[in-house]
């Protein structure tokens, strides 16, 4: 094929631009062949050619679109699948605090009914003429904690003291003490050395409600510490 140049004022330029632009060239240069070739009666095909090469374009860029979105897809996808992990654990989660929420709703109720019961019984004793001693009361009890009797009882000092001098198991712990029936406190002793696990479902399966009571204020005091190496429960009292 021949090379023609030929060179025209920039007006002229722009114009022949924008006509073919209109007609659908990519170029002057496409518009000027097919305006030589319509002028020696040929069929112009420089549209065509245009044509068949905005369509390759197009396929071509589609097919780049298509590519990048599956490769950003690659990189997402594992970022998703952790996301979906997070989410099913939390649910889990949520699911195990609303269960352990709900059984240590269940023992508080079972422990102000047992106090409630023991308070009762006491009143009938009283009505009926027979008082019943400090240390009566806890070897009902098993176990009394300060908080429980700060309401009926002002000298409390004299009362843990008597207790003590009766036997009792005098505990400091954490904002109060803890009166313990001596047998009560054996038992509970071999209990908890006998444990080998620190789960708090585990543990609510194998102590009943006087146990774990005593057992999660032993342990906000301190008082009652896990050992990780040997795998058990130590009393520091």
């Amino acid at each position: 094929m021949k090379t023609i140049i030929i060179r025209v004022d920039e007006k002229t330029y722009e114009e022949l631009l924008a006509r073919a632009k209109s007609e659908g060239f990519l170029t002057v240069s496409e518009y000027a062949r097919a305006l030589i070739a319509k002028s020696l009666g040929r069929e112009p095909v420089a549209k065509e050619t245009t044509e068949k090469t905005e369509k390759s374009t197009t396929v071509t860029a589609d097919k780049i679109v298509q590519l990048l979105e599956r490769r950003i897809q690659d990189k997402i996808n594992p970022f998703t699948s952790k996301i979906d992990e997070l989410n099913r654990r939390y649910g889990e989660f949520i699911e195990r605090l609303e269960a352990l929420e709900e059984r240590v709703k269940i023992l508080e109720e079972k422990i102000v009914s047992s106090y409630q019961a023991s308070e009762k019984s006491v009143g009938k004793e009283k009505k009926g003429g027979s008082k019943k001693s400090a240390i009566d009361i806890l070897r009902e009890q098993k176990v009394i904690f300060e908080r429980d009797i700060a309401t009926r009882i002002r000298d409390r000092d004299s009362f843990f003291s008597k207790l003590e001098r009766e036997g009792a198991k005098i505990i400091e712990g954490k904002d109060e003490r803890i009166a313990v029936e001596p047998a009560y406190w054996n038992e509970f002793i071999k209990k908890i050395e006998s444990l080998n696990t620190n789960n708090d479902e585990e543990l609510q399966k194998i102590l009943d409600a006087i146990d774990l009571r005593l057992f999660k204020k032993l342990k906000e005091s301190a008082l009652l510490v896990y050992n990780t190496t040997l795998k058990k429960w130590q009393v520091l009292v």
